[in-house]
């Protein structure tokens, strides 16, 4: 089966053999897709350059198992350039995607969501700036996936969220106001920060609480296994 040239990233890249590369793609057609790019590692193999993260790419494959094998690779004519820590919150994207998203499960509105944040980190120099744009996507992608948060109601009572209350995540109903029974494993997180999350005007002490509350919510989806990529993030306060 022959899949013609369709846009595409590169998430995550590890050697196969002795030139060749094993790739795992978020493809706007396919979802995600492995691929093994035969040579690619050789010195003279045209495909090197090519053949990282963050690059907005054109890619053909051929195979009928769950690994396919890398036919065509072309460059988009805009490339967003990612450097220092903006690398590492690509990473973190990246690992998100992996981690939740089956293979071969087309999702071309988070493609486009994914393409708009990688350019938006690849030019924003406010670390703000760039938390709330992750905070969007993992919205996205929650919503995406059928996990959708409502950020303007209590899950409970149906009642707006008022800024002066405080909230918790109830991951069998959603958002809902603090109660005195809460359990250890639950947090607390301000209504004004979550309706900053809703509305985009926010304070760094709101963005804080905006990271503990999608931590969380997260969590429930991810599983026992923690996300690898928080670990470059030790020394660094962007993540």
């Amino acid at each position: 089966m022959t899949t013609e040239l369709n846009p595409a990233y590169i998430l995550h890249i590890r050697p196969f053999k002795d030139s060749s590369a094993l790739l795992d793609c978020l493809s706007y057609q396919h979802g995600i897709v492995s691929l093994v790019a035969r040579g690619a590692k050789r010195p003279r193999s045209q495909w090197r350059g090519l053949m990282q993260p963050f690059i907005p790419l054109q890619m053909g494959w051929i195979g009928r198992g769950e690994l396919k094998t890398l036919t065509q690779l072309e460059a988009e004519k805009i490339s967003p350039k990612l450097t220092g820590t903006n690398i590492l919150l690509g990473l973190y994207l990246n690992e998100l995607l992996l981690r939740l998203l089956q293979r071969f499960d087309p999702h071309p509105q988070l493609y486009h969501d994914y393409d708009t944040t990688i350019h938006a980190i690849s030019v924003l120099q406010n670390g703000d700036e760039q938390q709330f744009i992750l905070r969007q996507f993992e919205l996205k992608l929650l919503a995406e996936l059928g996990y959708g948060l409502d950020l303007t109601c209590d899950a409970k009572t149906q009642e707006k969220l008022a800024p002066e209350l405080l909230y918790t995540y109830d991951p069998n109903i959603g958002i809902i106001e603090n109660s005195d029974n809460l359990s250890k494993e639950q947090i607390v997180v301000s209504g004004a920060s979550i309706i900053a999350l809703h509305n985009g005007h926010f304070d760094s002490a709101q963005l804080r609480e905006m990271k503990k509350l999608m931590r969380f919510v997260l969590a429930h989806h991810l599983g026992d296994k923690p996300i690898q990529s928080r670990r470059l993030f030790s020394r660094s306060p962007s993540k």
